[in-house]
C-alpha cells in the first residue's frame, strides 16, 4: 500500500497561523513511513506566513504546496450567510476537484482543529463508492432530517469520484436555488446535495469541542479534535475540554509563545473558562451528561491511575497501582522465552561465542537491516564520510562476526561533523528512494538520525553522533563529568526539549554541548571523545580516549567487513565490563514477535534477496 497522504486545507492570511497548527499536529503525530503532502487553499496568505508555513517542514520531511484561489471563481458563494467568523475560504472545498485535479484523494481539515494521531487509518478508509467521508454531526435536529448528517470540518473527499457525479457543478447549482435559505454555509449544502450519500466515519476522527457535554466531547481516545464553539482555543475564556492540546501544537510552531505568554493562555485562562462555562450553564450540574461526560473525560482516567492493566506491545503488560507503574512480561510471551534456546545455553554455561544466530522472523529481520546499513556504508564511501559499528552491534561483531543472537536492530556512529551531513547525503546519492536517513524523536525526547525504510517501519540503524571534547581526560575526570552531563541532559530534558519543535531541538542541543559539555579552551584535535547529548546514553562513562578510536580498522560482520573503531575490545570493556560473558538479562527484541503485514514481508524479503542473502534465509 502506498504510504502518501494528502491533506488539504483552507484559509487566508488571518487563518495562517491556525493552519500552521493543524500542520504541526499532523507532523508530530504521523506515523515514521507516512509521507505527508499538504495542499494549502491561498486565500491571500502573505510572504511572511508563507515562510513560517514552510519552516515546519523541519518537525518532519514532507511536501508543502501554495494552491493559489482565484476569488472570482466564489461570486456565488460571497453573498451566503452564516456565521460572522466564516469568510469565503470555507467554501474552497466544494472545488476540490478543479483545484487538486491531479490528485486522486484527499482529507481536509478546517483550520480550527487539532490532529492527534496518525491519518493513515483514516486516509485509507474504505469509501465503498461514496464520493465523501465524515463524522455525524452534534446537532441533533439536521440528524433528524438527514441520519448521515456530517460535520465538514473534516471529510475525507474521493476526488475520482467527486468528478464522476459531478459534484462541483452540483454543489453551485443547488447554492443559487436556495441562496437564500442557506444557514450553515458549505456543511448545510454538502449535505443537502449529497441527501445522506455519505460514508460515516467514527466519532474520533473529528470530536466536535464545543461545550463539556457534546456528544462527542469526551470520546475516549480522539483522533482529531475540532473546535466548532464560536469562542476557539484562541480565544480568551474559551471552555473546550481538549484547548490544552490546542496549545501543546501550536509550541512546535513559529508562532509559539514565550513562558509569560504560554502561562497566561493556559493557566490563566483556565480559571475565565471554568467562570464562563458556569454562566453559559448554569445549571450544569443538573444535567445527567454532565456526569457521564464528567466520568468519561476526568474519573475514568484517574481511575486508570489508580488501578489498570494494559497491553504494552505484543510482548508485556503494564499495570497502574496507586500512580505506580510495573511493567511485567505477559505469560505466553515468558513461556516462549523460557523456551528459547539462549536461556538454555545460559543456564548451561555454552561458550556464548559458540551458540548458532537467530532464526525465523528475528532473522529475517536482521538481514533486512543489514540492506539498510550496505546503503549507508555506500552513501558514506560516496561523500567521504566517517562511521563506524556502535553499541550492540560491535558488540555482535567482536563476539560473534554478526549480530548478536537475540538483537534486532544496527548502531553506528559518526563524528559530529559528518552526522550534520548524511541526510543531504542520502537525498543526493542514495541507490533506493525508499531508504533515507533523517532525524526521529522519541517520547524520551532522544532525537537522532535513523536510516529507515519509508514502507517499513521495523526497519532502521541508529546513527549517534560523537564530538571531540577538547581535552584528553582520566577515568575519574571521565566518570564525573559523565555524571554531570547525565544530570544536566535529565534537566534539559524535562524543562526544555518536550516544549520545543524539533528544529529548535537541534539548536538547543548544538548550543548546548558548544556551552556546556565541550571544553572549548583547550580544541586538542586528539582530546577525548564525547557522546553527544542528543541521546540518552545509559552507561555510566560518556567518554572514549582519542586512540580508542582512531585509526578506524575494519571489522567482520555477517560475511562483510565494515569500519571499526581501532580498540574495540576497551571500548566494550567499557560499556559492557565482561562483554564476553552472557548478560544479566537477554533482552528479546519485540520484532521476533511483531506482526508484519504482507506488504511489509514483501519488502524485508526484497532487502534480503537484494544483498544476495535470500540463501541465508
Amino acid at each position: 500500500m502506498d504510504n502518501k497522504i494528502n491533506v488539504c486545507l483552507a484559509c487566508d492570511d488571518n487563518y495562517a497561523k491556525y493552519a500552521g497548527v493543524v500542520i504541526a499536529s499532523v507532523l508530530y503525530n504521523a506515523a515514521s513511513n507516512d509521507e505527508l503532502f499538504f495542499y494549502i487553499l491561498d486565500g491571500g496568505i502573505s510572504d511572511t506566513n508563507k515562510s513560517k508555513i514552510l519552516k515546519l517542514k523541519d518537525n518532519k520531511n514532507c511536501e508543502i504546496n501554495f494552491v493559489k484561489i482565484n476569488e472570482a471563481d466564489f461570486e456565488d458563494y460571497k453573498s451566503i450567510k452564516t456565521h460572522d467568523y466564516i469568510t469565503v475560504a470555507a467554501y474552497y472545498r466544494l472545488k476540490l476537484p478543479s483545484l487538486l485535479s491531479n490528485i486522486h484523494r484527499v482529507i481536509y481539515f478546517d483550520c480550527d482543529v487539532v490532529v492527534n494521531s496518525s491519518l493513515k487509518d483514516l486516509f485509507f478508509t474504505n469509501m465503498d463508492n461514496y464520493a465523501i467521508a465524515g463524522v455525524r454531526d452534534i446537532n441533533k435536529r439536521m440528524l433528524k432530517k438527514h441520519p448521515n448528517y456530517v460535520n465538514s470540518g473534516m471529510l475525507v473527499m474521493d476526488i475520482d469520484n467527486m468528478k464522476n457525479q459531478k459534484l462541483e457543478q452540483k454543489f453551485l447549482n443547488w447554492t443559487r436555488e436556495n441562496a437564500q435559505s442557506i444557514y450553515m454555509g458549505d456543511q448545510q449544502i454538502i449535505n443537502e446535495v449529497l441527501d445522506g450519500e455519505i460514508k460515516i466515519v467514527p466519532d474520533e476522527w473529528n470530536v466536535q469541542s464545543s461545550n463539556f457535554t457534546n456528544r462527542s466531547s469526551y470520546t475516549s481516545k480522539p483522533k482529531v479534535i475540532h473546535f466548532v464553539a464560536r469562542k476557539k482555543p484562541w480565544h480568551w475564556a474559551s471552555f473546550s475540554y481538549h484547548r490544552p492540546l490546542y496549545f501543546k501544537y501550536l509550541q512546535l510552531t513559529p508562532w509559539k509563545l514565550d513562558e509569560k505568554e504560554l502561562k497566561h493562555w493556559t493557566k490563566d485562562n483556565q480559571i475565565a473558562s471554568l467562570i464562563a462555562y458556569v454562566k453559559y450553564r448554569p445549571l450544569f450540574l443538573l444535567r445527567p451528561r454532565f456526569y457521564k461526560a464528567f466520568y468519561s473525560t476526568y474519573l475514568k482516567s484517574f481511575c486508570e491511575k489508580i488501578f489498570s492493566l494494559k497491553n504494552y506491545g505484543n510482548t508485556h503488560k503494564i499495570l497502574t497501582f496507586m500512580f505506580i507503574k510495573l511493567k511485567f512480561t505477559k505469560l505466553s510471551f515468558s513461556k516462549r522465552k523460557k523456551e528459547n534456546l539462549y536461556y538454555f545455553y545460559k543456564k548451561n554455561n555454552i561458550d556464548i561465542t559458540t551458540i548458532p544466530p537467530a532464526t525465523g522472523q528475528l532473522r529475517k529481520i536482521q538481514f533486512a537491516n543489514i540492506a539498510l546499513l550496505k546503503e549507508l556504508d555506500y552513501v558514506c564511501k560516496e561523500n567521504n564520510l566517517e562511521y563506524w559499528l556502535d553499541g550492540g552491534t560491535l558488540l555482535g561483531a567482536v563476539r560473534h562476526k554478526g549480530f548478536i543472537p537475540w538483537d534486532d536492530d544496527i548502531d553506528t556512529a559518526m563524528p559530529r561533523e559528518d552526522y550534520e551531513k548524511i541526510i543531504d547525503a542520502f537525498n543526493k546519492t542514495s541507490r533506493n528512494p525508499d531508504i533515507f536517513a533523517g532525524f526521529v524523536r522519541d517520547k524520551n525526547q532522544n532525537y537522532i538520525i535513523k536510516v529507515q525504510h519509508k514502507k517499513c517501519p521495523h526497519l532502521f540503524v541508529d546513527i549517534f553522533p560523537w564530538d571531540n571534547y577538547g581535552k584528553r581526560l582520566d577515568t575519574v575526570e571521565q566518570l564525573e563529568l559523565s555524571k554531570n552531563i547525565k544530570k544536566m541532559r535529565k534537566e534539559l530534558q524535562v524543562n526544555t526539549l518536550a516544549n520545543l519543535d524539533n528544529d529548535n531541538i537541534k539548536k538547543e542541543i548544538d548550543l548546548f554541548m558548544k556551552n556546556n559539555v565541550l571544553n572549548i579552551k583547550y580544541k586538542d584535535s586528539k582530546g577525548d571523545y564525547v557522546w553527544g547529548i542528543d541521546y540518552n546514553h545509559p552507561w555510566k562513562n560518556w567518554f572514549t580516549h582519542w586512540e580508542v578510536k582512531n585509526p578506524l580498522s575494519y571489522i567482520e560482520f555477517e560475511g562483510d567487513k565494515y569500519p571499526c573503531i581501532n580498540k574495540p575490545e576497551d571500548f566494550l570493556r567499557r560499556l559492557y565490563g565482561n562483554f564476553m560473558d552472557y548478560p544479566p538479562k537477554i533482552g528479546l527484541g519485540h520484532s521476533m514477535y511483531a506482526h508484519y503485514s504482507d506488504e511489509e514481508n514483501t519488502i524485508i524479503n526484497k532487502l534480503i534477496e537484494s544483498i544476495g542473502y535470500g540463501d541465508k534465509k
